[in-house]
């Protein structure tokens, strides 16, 4: 197809399909194999095998498949963040009119493929705690019957199986052969361990393979050998390769053996070796037992009481000592609180009595109250012919009022009951009369009552000192 005339020239017109052919062929054709390096990213594994994946660095992007038929011969998994070098050629995709890179190979950078496919399949597992020493079994000390999976025309076979009559001739053996290198031994080796399962009485699993390279072993190093070893219900020991060799089958082992020969050597213990154990453990038993009665005995004689009363005597001694101690102190201290309390008292007393009522009554006064027990301080307070009580040291006197005077009256003379009593300068005539009240009679018996009755006594009592020898006769 041409183009219209413009300037005089033709210029021949393209479909998209014609275009797009053309585009292919140029790219495929420059571009038949070609390496690329980049990190791997949004990588999917569909269900049909194939790998769909791009490649990246800072700048670009290229989208990248490798198809089943080459990544089935690859070892390890393809993920995200991988540094990879892909070797293959450029492919034109029409219906979409994008292109990508149809890798043949492809190789991990920094680590090699075989290493990057083991240290997936060991995280993965780690991850499942297929790997965890919790999951170990214990070996058994002295098995019957021993399986044993390896190839029947290796030296591994005849090694396992010389150390095995050599150290336990009574020991049975159950060999599993197998291939244990190349396509399909590692599903072979799987299917040995689950057939050796269904045979009676196997205590232990031997999986052995002499030495070789790690292409060699990669049997021991798949996912479907490790996790047949790792469901195992019988325990099982690994002895693949040398003893510098690892292989995930080690890992997944209940116990790992650095060569076949030291995984027989483990099971198959000699009668021997046997008897020098037992000897060892009685040994150790018996030291043992002599200890723990000892520190029995030892215990008992701790606990008897006079070991009791022995241990704690020293300390029945202290605290005695602090008893004694402090009732010294505190009989010190109470002699010397009433040595005080005397002292204070006398000091007190003797100025009572020199302040006290009756030391005055002493010098020849008197105390004057009505027959109601309240003392007169005035001559107003009673009235002629009151009868009224005079307290002397020595006792009271019971008198009549004959006469009152004040001291602003001119006349000397003081009258206080019925008789009277005179300035010294006034002489007196008679003995003075005692008028009894009228409620005692002339002819009596001189027991006094107390004007007032007891609550009148006990008035003047309080009002006077509670603690005088003062007698008050009452009614």
């Amino acid at each position: 197809m041409q183009s219209p005339k413009n300037n005089s020239q033709l210029h021949p017109v393209l479909t998209v399909t014609q275009l797009t052919n053309q585009l292919r062929d140029t790219l495929e054709n420059a571009f038949q194999q070609v390496y690329v390096v980049g990190e791997v990213s949004n990588a999917k594994v569909y269900p049909s095998g194939h790998w769909y994946f791009s490649l990246k660095d800072k700048d670009s992007t290229l989208s990248c498949v490798c198809f089943k038929s080459a990544n089935s011969m690859l070892k390890f998994r393809l993920e995200d963040g991988l540094m990879m070098v892909a070797r293959g050629k450029m492919n034109v995709y029409p219906p979409k009119g994008t292109y990508q890179l149809v890798a043949a190979h492809l190789e991990p950078v920094g680590v090699g493929e075989w290493q990057l496919a083991f240290d997936q399949l060991r995280n993965k597992l780690e991850r499942e705690g297929l790997l965890h020493p919790d999951k170990k079994q214990p070996i058994p000390i002295l098995p019957r019957r021993i399986g044993v999976v390896t190839s029947p025309v290796g030296a591994a076979i005849r090694d396992v199986l010389s150390a095995l009559y050599r150290r336990n001739k009574n020991v049975n053996v159950v060999v599993a052969p197998v291939k244990v290198q190349g396509e399909g031994s590692a599903e072979e080796i799987a299917a040995a361990i689950d057939h050796l399962h269904r045979i009676p009485n196997i205590d232990v699993i031997i999986v052995a393979r002499g030495g070789g390279s790690i292409e060699d072993l990669w049997a021991f190093n798949t996912e479907v050998v490790a996790r047949a070893v790792a469901d195992s219900a019988i325990p099982i020991i690994s002895g693949v390769g040398h003893e510098t060799d690892t292989t995930i089958c080690d890992l997944a082992a209940d116990l790992r053996a650095p060569t076949p020969t030291a995984a027989a050597e483990l099971v198959a213990k000699g009668s021997a070796e046997i008897q020098e154990k037992w000897n060892f453990l009685n040994r150790q038993l018996g030291l043992r037992t002599q200890a723990h009665l000892s520190e029995a005995r030892a215990r008992l004689e701790r606990l008897k009481p006079l070991h009791v009363l022995l241990r704690y005597s020293e300390q029945l001694k202290r605290s005695r000592q602090k008893i004694n101690f402090l009732r010294e102190r505190m009989d010190r201290n109470i002699s010397h609180s009433i040595d005080r309390a005397q002292r204070r008292w006398r000091q007190r007393d003797e100025k009572l009595k020199v302040l006290g009522p009756l030391n005055v009554l002493g010098r020849g006064f008197a105390i004057l109250t009505d027959m109601n027990g309240h003392i007169i301080r005035d001559p107003l307070d009673v009235r002629e012919g009151d009868a009224v009580s005079a307290l002397l040291k020595s006792g009271e006197l019971y008198l009549r009022v004959e006469a009152r005077k004040t001291t602003d009256e001119p006349d000397n003379e003081e009258v206080f009951g019925d008789s009277a009593i005179l300035p010294p300068s006034i002489e007196q005539d008679s003995t003075p009369t005692i008028v009894p009240p009228p409620s005692i009679e002339q002819d009596s018996a001189p027991i006094l009552p107390t004007p007032g009755g007891k609550d009148s006594a006990r008035t003047l009592a309080e009002d006077v000192v509670e603690y005088t020898q003062l007698t008050i006769i009452q009614e």
